[in-house]
């Protein structure tokens, strides 16, 4: 009988030892998150609600996407499109460039699957596109600002530092480029055309700019 008891007791503690399949500390896990692509989308959020710009002016808007159990979606590709683009423009990355006074809304959508969910920008801009802008390179083989936008008619000048640079445009109806930069020199290019005029400095590779013409 003593052998059929210590036995009994023994198994017990066995069964015991093994925490009943809870988690040995007393506390809750938390669950993994879901493997991509099981999550549903169930609405979004933009950084802002409303921007104020001057003309000439930019401003990114940020996107966030939560699944149907309030947690945070990666990796999704918002789409941004203006209702008025004579007031403001907005690029693929969400980021809005005031043109000329008035108010607009850029609608934001975001699709996973068969959901899409959207958000509204207010968009409020004031002025006009400047006539003048000035590029500079002194602080390096950059330029800045890297891009600017003026009214039709404007004129952009480049002054260049202690290093040579040149300015060399790739888009119909721009501006002569500048071919020889020389140092410590300043060159002005009136802009006839609307258009987005690129340009890079065929001297240092990667070094490029835009000007925007409205």
């Amino acid at each position: 009988m003593k052998v059929i008891r210590w036995a009994c007791v023994a198994a017990t503690s066995a069964i015991v030892g093994c925490g009943g399949g809870g988690d040995g500390g007393g506390g809750t896990t938390n669950p993994p998150p879901p493997p991509p692509g099981t999550q549903t989308l169930g609405s979004i959020s933009t950084s802002v609600s409303t921007l104020n710009l001057a003309a000439g002016n930019t401003e990114t808007i940020s996107v966030s996407a939560f699944d149907t159990n309030g947690g945070v979606i990666v990796n999704v590709n918002p789409s941004f499109a203006v209702a008025s683009s004579t007031v403001a423009e907005v690029d693929g990355g969400g980021t809005v460039l005031g043109i000329r006074s008035g108010a607009t809304t850029i609608n934001v959508s975001v699709t996973l699957g068969a959901v899409t969910k959207t958000a509204t920008v207010a968009v409020n801009v004031t002025g006009q596109l400047p006539s003048q802008a000035n590029v500079t390179t002194t602080s390096g083989d950059f330029f800045t600002p890297n891009k600017i936008a003026i009214g039709q008619g404007g004129q952009v000048t480049w002054t260049f530092g202690g290093v040579e640079h040149t300015v060399v445009f790739s888009a119909a109806g721009s501006p002569a480029g500048i071919t020889s930069g020389g140092y410590s020199s300043s060159h002005s290019r009136t802009f006839t055309q609307t258009g987005n005029f690129s340009y890079v400095c065929t001297i240092h590779a990667g070094m490029n700019g835009q000007v925007i013409v409205r």
